[in-house]
């Protein structure tokens, strides 16, 4: 069967998919939260600058990229991180699997207190390529997520990914970046081959109130220390 392209549907996320996901009701802001579902704490961020996030009335979804059909690379039996700790942002989230969704954008969670790590690019364990998590700045239910933050990312912080195994990587950032949406060559932080990395993607710059998008993102690159 054949799917979308997984670089291409993730760039419309990243210009779409920062938009508030419609469903979900307004929330109490960026502070922990349990799920009903599994008894897990979620993500937190401790960060509260009095900086405030935007507000979000229902949005008109985006799509501002045409997909190319191709196949999508195999998905593999791998050890899927389901943790991220970034201590300098004070960003502790929930890690799930991802793929790409009917639409072809790459699957996020609506939630912006969890992540999500695009399962089709590479595994913390894997000896190359690019490990890709990406999460909502903020959203209806957390108005600002834990890696609203990453603005704020600088290089030599370090990142943790835990796995489902308990194994722990950390890595170390070598890059901060903040991109108009529309000019990002997404192909060059998705990539199986390349040397090993961390890829962390969330929205920034300024916020839109008529697109219900913001026109930039901050993509922070690291890599690893074990």
């Amino acid at each position: 069967m054949r799917r979308l392209l997984g670089t291409a549907a993730v760039a419309a996320l990243l210009l779409a998919g920062c938009a508030a996901p419609a469903a979900q009701p307004v929330g109490r802001g960026w502070e922990a939260a349990t799920s009903a579902a599994d008894g897990t704490t979620s993500g937190t961020s401790s960060r509260n600058d009095g900086e405030r996030a935007p507000a979000y009335p229902a949005p008109t979804p985006v799509r501002e990229v045409t997909i190319q059909e191709a196949s999508l690379p195999e998905a593999r039996d791998v050890i899927a991180p389901v943790r991220l700790d970034y201590g300098a942002i004070g960003a502790s989230m929930p890690v799930d699997p991802v793929g790409v969704a009917p639409d072809g954008q790459m699957e996020i969670p609506e939630d912006a207190l969890r992540a999500g790590w695009y399962r089709y690019a590479a595994s913390p364990a894997d000896d190359a390529g690019s490990v890709v998590v990406a999460a909502h700045a903020g959203s209806f239910v957390t108005p600002r997520g834990p890696l609203y933050d990453l603005r704020d990312a600088r290089v030599g912080h370090t990142v943790e990914l835990t796995d489902a195994n308990g194994t722990t990587t950390t890595w170390s950032v070598t890059a901060v970046e903040q991109l108009g949406k529309v000019t990002i060559d997404f192909g060059r932080y998705f990539d199986r081959t390349g040397p090993r990395r961390l890829v962390l993607i969330t929205c920034g710059g300024r916020w839109d109130a008529e697109r219900q998008s913001y026109d930039d993102n901050i993509i922070v690159t690291a890599e690893p220390l074990s």
